[in-house]
């Protein structure tokens, strides 16, 4: 098990570069003050005094930006207590779990608010709201609604459990969508997930869904030898990559850009689909890190063909490129965007993987600061949290050092110097000892 640090009571980094996604010129030579689990003082380390008695980190060289989060997680999985550290490892301090136990889910915030786990910040859902059985093979908690009534009992099931908000999934009758939308607005409750027909992008917003996974339900604008070649691929890929179409989609941008609707794309898994070949395969640095059980999972949820015909190589190439074509015009829209990987299903696993997203963010259009936003910011404007997302006094005390500049290059996002976490310190031997003991625990699992 990796060591677990102590809480430092008091803890300055000097002369560091602090990147506020939010400002247009990052900050130099600055010194930040954390005592506790609050940020105290931001300020020139001319001006800015180090008090007596504190752990002082030398930041020459460094660029300092809030703590990230994944926004589209799925943390109760095979082997997960060992699988929480590598979040923070990698300098995700916060995530959005969309599925999963409540109960193991709240023990594992009360065991990382002790001290006794390391893991991020956790807002969670519990059982999804689903219209139809999903396989018990998955593991996954939901409560099924076909109609009005079990519309209402299933928010009513998902409220009284205590979760932090709802999580709707696939094949949810439209009227029993505007039902949950109405219940949960009543209960005020937040509502969230995936956008399946028959309810559509549009409706969805428009009843009130804080956000959207996946890039579900949006339609590509294809031309004529676009939309043959996506006819020839599989229906899965069109099911989750989208149909094409011949209209425009900008009046659809707008409408989500005015209802101020959330959208998580997850394109790192969606390549996955799109290339028709696993990005984590037995015996990858990934796959080191996963109990077998979850390879298992991995491989029911992502099943792919193990020749798949050239058809859908051709036709995952195209939904790729206009799947990076929705993300730029949802952007270029106003439409807010939340960085999320479906962890632990993309490569890289929980903490690293969220890089990849970043990388496929800025191919999409997005700026290395705009992109820095969708898992800084925007996640703390997403949940109204103002002590999130900020490298600011008072706010909480969950920051990222990295060794090279986000703003040059988004993939340095990945190259991780130091990590506090809720003012907690993780140095590099500390986040090392975390990978080796999720590799070690998965070694341990077994079959």
């Amino acid at each position: 098990m990796a060591p677990l640090p102590v809480v430092l009571q008091l803890l300055v980094l000097t002369h560091a570069t602090v990147v506020d996604p939010d400002a247009a010129q990052p900050r130099r030579d600055q010194t930040i003050v954390v005592r506790g689990a609050r940020i105290e003082a931001v300020g020139p380390s001319a001006t800015t005094s180090v008090p007596r008695g504190a752990r002082v980190v030398d930041a020459t060289g460094k660029f300092v930006i809030p703590g990230m989060w994944d926004m589209h997680v799925h943390a109760d999985a095979p082997g997960a207590r060992a699988l929480l550290p590598l979040f923070v490892a990698h300098g995700v301090t916060g995530v959005r779990d969309m599925n999963g136990h409540l109960d193991t889910l709240r023990r594992f915030q009360r065991d990382v608010a002790a001290g006794t786990l390391v893991g991020p910040r956790m807002v969670v859902s519990g059982p999804y709201l689903v219209g139809r059985p999903l396989p018990p093979a998955f593991g996954m908690p939901h409560h099924v609604v076909t109609d009005s009534a079990s519309a209402v009992a299933g928010v009513a099931a998902v409220a009284a459990s205590g979760a932090d908000f709802i999580k709707v999934h696939n094949w949810i009758p439209a009227a029993a969508h505007r039902v949950i939308a109405a219940e949960a607005k009543r209960r005020g409750l937040v509502f969230a997930g995936h956008v399946a027909a028959p309810t559509t992008v549009l409706q969805a917003a428009e009843a009130g869904q804080r956000s959207q996974e996946h890039l579900y339900g949006f339609a590509n604008a294809c031309d004529a030898a676009d939309s043959a070649t996506v006819a020839a691929g599989l229906p899965i890929q069109q099911f989750v990559m989208g149909a094409c179409t011949s209209a425009s989609q900008a009046g659809v941008y707008a409408a989500l850009a005015r209802q101020r609707t959330w959208v998580t794309p997850t394109l790192i898994v969606q390549e996955m689909l799109a290339s028709m070949r696993p990005t984590i395969v037995a015996g990858d640095s990934t796959a080191q890190l996963y109990p077998d059980a979850l390879m298992r999972r991995v491989a029911m949820e992502m099943e792919l063909p193990p020749i798949p015909p050239p058809t859908a190589v051709a036709a995952g190439a195209v939904l790729f490129r206009k799947r990076l074509e929705v993300v730029r015009g949802l952007h270029a829209a106003g439409v807010p965007l939340l960085g999320g990987t479906d962890a632990p299903l993309a490569a890289g696993g929980p903490g690293k993987s969220l890089a990849g997203e970043l990388r496929y963010l800025v191919a999409a259009g997005l700026s290395p600061r705009e992109a820095l936003r969708t898992v800084t910011t925007e996640p703390a404007r997403y949940l109204a949290a103002d002590s999130l997302g900020r490298v600011a006094p008072r706010a909480v005390a969950d920051l990222v050092v990295l060794d090279a500049d986000p703003l040059a290059d988004i993939g340095n996002v990945g190259r991780v110097h130091l990590v506090v976490a809720n003012g907690r310190v993780y140095d590099r031997a500390a986040r090392e000892a975390m990978v080796a003991a999720a590799r070690a625990a998965a070694r341990k699992a077994g079959p």
